[in-house]
């Protein structure tokens, strides 16, 4: 049997060899970055839809209640007698224009967020709104006993009362007939009751507007002011003034990547409790006729280089989220 002759690759077949095997690098390389990218995108969207819906959420949660101190009979705004700083004027922190409901324009700033508090143009993203709600957290607490005088001291049941109140808190009382917003100058608890006090040391007067009786309810103040602001690693963000203790306004940040906040405001013009028109703030003829609220927020990603199209001067991928939120507590 003759020897089996071996020889080795010519240099052709060995670029052969080496030009396929490029080829197949190649498409696996290609096939990696595009399963990258498309994961990128739906990393990227996931986070987008989840931000825009918790602050969708935050917005829509407060706006609904907006205006809320009670009853649901009352017509009237609350008085009110809150002067923490003691200058003689009711604080703005408290003060109830557009039955706890006001909007702003990037272009209406700066607005005073309380009387030591402003927002200004500085805290806010360029083209933004800002929107303002005030309203009454519903604690389940009543009046203990009626009041004697107009001037009494308001007395609780402790068990209930227990830890919800603090000197200096904004407070509502209201029946199904009258409101008032004052601040609390002590607040007590002895056995089983708790006892607050509202003199002129924090108060334009201590004679509340009517002697009220145990079906009056007992809330503190909610103040929010939502805006659009920068937070500190430089990225749009969705933030909220927040009335704290003695009637101060603190930010807080919501939302990362939500870089666009427009609303308009709709308004009744014909007392059926319908919204006729959707207007811009400024074009809203009056505040307290404004029976819904329509929000539309831009959403952005952390990562840039997400799309092939550029806009805003990066790849970033961007969302938006819209919602319209019925206002409950208006009467027309």
């Amino acid at each position: 049997m003759k020897g089996i002759a071996l020889r080795g690759l010519t240099l052709t077949e060995l670029m052969i060899a080496i030009t396929i095997g490029l080829i197949l690098v190649a498409g696996i390389i290609q096939i990696f970055i595009s399963n990258k990218q498309s994961y990128l995108v739906q990393e990227a969207s996931a986070r987008n839809q989840e931000n825009g819906r918790f602050a969708i959420q935050f917005l829509t949660k407060d706006i609904r209640m907006a205006g809320f101190f009670g009853c649901g009979s009352i017509a009237a705004s609350p008085t009110n007698m809150a002067d923490i700083n003691g200058d003689g004027i009711p604080d703005t922190a408290s003060d109830f224009t557009g039955n706890g409901l006001q909007g702003y324009e990037y272009t209406n700033l700066p607005i005073a967020a309380s009387d030591m508090n402003t927002l200004t143009a500085a805290d806010v993203r360029p083209g933004t709104d800002i929107i303002s709600i005030k309203r009454g957290s519903n604690l389940g607490v009543r009046l203990k006993g009626n009041m004697n005088t107009v001037n009494a001291n308001i007395q609780l049941d402790a068990a209930t009362a227990a830890g919800l109140f603090r000197p200096d808190d904004i407070i509502f009382i209201s029946d199904c007939q009258m409101a008032d917003i004052f601040a609390a100058n002590n607040v007590s608890s002895s056995g089983t009751t708790t006892t607050i006090s509202h003199s002129n040391a924090v108060n334009i007067g201590n004679f509340l507007s009517k002697t009220y009786q145990k079906d009056a309810e007992v809330m503190k103040m909610v103040n929010t002011i939502y805006y659009i602001g920068t937070n500190s690693a430089g990225e749009p963000a969705l933030f909220r003034l927040s009335m704290k203790n003695a009637g101060v306004m603190v930010p807080e940040e919501l939302v990362d990547g939500v870089e666009d906040m427009q609303i308009t405001y709709g308004e009744d013009t014909d007392g059926d409790r319908t919204a006729n028109v959707y207007v811009d703030a400024p074009a809203v003829g009056d505040m307290t006729h404004v029976v819904s609220v329509r929000i539309e927020l831009t959403v952005r990603s952390a990562e840039d280089n997400i799309t092939e199209t550029v806009a805003h001067g990066d790849r970033r991928l961007r969302n938006t989220f819209g919602t319209t939120i019925t206002i409950r507590n208006r009467i027309t």
